[in-house]
């Protein structure tokens, strides 16, 4: 009999937990190194660099990941990731340098995509067909939930010394309790299979290019967001707190858009929101006092126009799928994010020492403008589907390919491949029918 969607959350509370942890302690970690970055000095270029390392690692973790988990098994691909973070977001407070943080942050992407894999495997093969859309929003809610409270626990400590570091490497570690003690059975193999980018691109141009900007805004706000506060002016609780509200704003108003987009053709939507991100943009040059006596809500703002970006995209792709080829199209989907995602710190890191603290929302303007014209060119232009072709707007976090898997579009690969299973069934019977029929009317041969 199967569980209600509240009795399979419950279930799996546990590893909701290890997501939660894993998620605060990566947002923590992640501003206070930047933060720390610039009190040391180093030049916003190394600044960039450093944050740029981690999407670099990111991406090594979506292509070799399933690799290294089919190879040593779940528990111990988690256990393993799990310490090496540990160990490495300490030795950040011991080697304070830039190429050494570079390749530290490169090894912490790679970590984490690892993590991810695992938690969403272990979810994905517990949940069934008629919990997806409540795993799905509970593991929304803990992840985003995670993220933003990272970015509140900067307020615990002063950031020139180790005690945050300490911090986050604990809830990397804690992360690893849940898992190592679980009682479920491991998952199944780990899915291989990717799209190639040439091919997704053909099939979607626009929704490639509106995931390859979705890392850009990503890299930038996470990257060298909190390094923008701080030129403004700001202490680092005022930091945490712009953080924080980023977070919340792309959070609270990511369903309500992804189900106006089920309403609407989604490039429109897509339009809409980077319309209003380049207005974002530009508003803090007309008016940078007021901007900046309101930092929190022009985040929030922020928040709204470019998170729900990548989700939109991904929803806008699939339209044009068979349910076989959503999960492959997820992990070219997330290559493209990373790899782009990589470019947000150092461009951002550039306009920030080139422009000053407002250089960052003209980045913002600049690449919304240019997804801007793009999307319009391709909506008058480009292969068109009507909205009943449309499929259902799902929030996805950019992690894994896995998440597609877990996501209420399971239901259609799954169904797809009762299909397929079904049909192989009955052309096997046929088949056997067929040679039995021949045996039969077919006179002896011989004597």
């Amino acid at each position: 009999m199967p569980r209600s969607p509240i009795a399979m959350i419950i279930a799996l509370s546990a590893t909701l937990f290890a997501a939660f942890t894993l998620n605060s302690g990566s947002s923590l970690q992640s501003s206070l190194l930047a933060l720390r970055a610039s009190s040391e000095g180093f030049a916003p270029i190394y600044t960039g660099i450093i944050m740029a390392s981690y999407y670099s690692g990111f991406v090594g973790g979506i292509i070799w990941g399933a690799s290294l988990v089919n190879r040593v098994g779940h528990i111990r691909t988690f256990a393993a990731l799990a310490s090496t973070g540990s160990a490495i977001t300490l030795l950040h407070a011991v080697f304070v340098d830039p190429i050494t943080w570079s390749l530290f942050r490169a090894m912490t992407g790679l970590c984490l995509s690892g993590l991810y894999l695992v938690v969403e495997s272990w979810l994905n093969e517990q949940v069934d067909n008629n919990s997806r859309g409540a795993m799905m929003a509970a593991y929304m809610t803990v992840s985003l939930g995670g993220l933003a409270l990272g970015q509140l626990m900067l307020n615990l400590s002063p950031i020139s010394g180790f005690e945050l570091f300490t911090l986050a490497s604990v809830l990397l570690s804690l992360s690893l309790v849940p898992i190592a003690l679980t009682r479920q059975p491991p998952p199944a193999a780990v899915s291989r299979e990717r799209m190639k980018l040439r091919r997704l691109f053909t099939i979607s141009p626009l929704g490639f290019i509106g995931a390859a900007g979705s890392g850009v805004f990503s890299g930038a706000i996470y990257g060298v967001g909190p390094v923008f506060a701080a030129d403004l002016g700001l202490p680092t609780a005022e930091i945490a707190t712009f953080m924080f509200f980023v977070i919340l704003g792309g959070m609270v108003l990511q369903w309500p858009i992804g189900r106006a987009s089920d309403m609407v053709p989604r490039q429109y939507v897509l339009i809409g929101l980077l319309l209003g991100l380049i207005i974002t943009g530009l508003v803090p040059y007309a008016m940078p006092d007021v901007i900046r006596a309101n930092l929190s809500l022009w985040g929030a703002l922020l928040g709204v126009f470019t998170m729900p970006v990548y989700a939109i995209s991904v929803a806008y792709v699939n339209d044009y799928l068979t349910p076989d080829d959503f999960v492959p199209a997820s992990g070219a989907l997330l290559i493209v994010y990373g790899g782009s995602a990589a470019f947000g710190p150092i461009v951002g890191s550039m306009f920030l020492d080139y422009f000053g603290p407002w250089g960052l929302p003209l980045l913002f303007s600049i690449v919304g403008c240019a997804m801007a014209i793009f999307a319009i060119y391709r909506a008058g232009f480009g292969r068109r589907i009507t909205l009943e072709e449309q499929g259902t707007f799902v929030a996805v976090p950019r992690t894994t390919p896995m998440v597609t898997e877990l996501s209420p579009l399971g239901d259609e690969i799954a169904a797809d491949e009762e299909a397929t299973a079904a049909q192989a069934d009955e052309d096997n019977n046929n088949n056997d029918t067929s040679i039995l029929t021949r045996e039969i009317s077919s006179p002896p041969k011989g004597h």
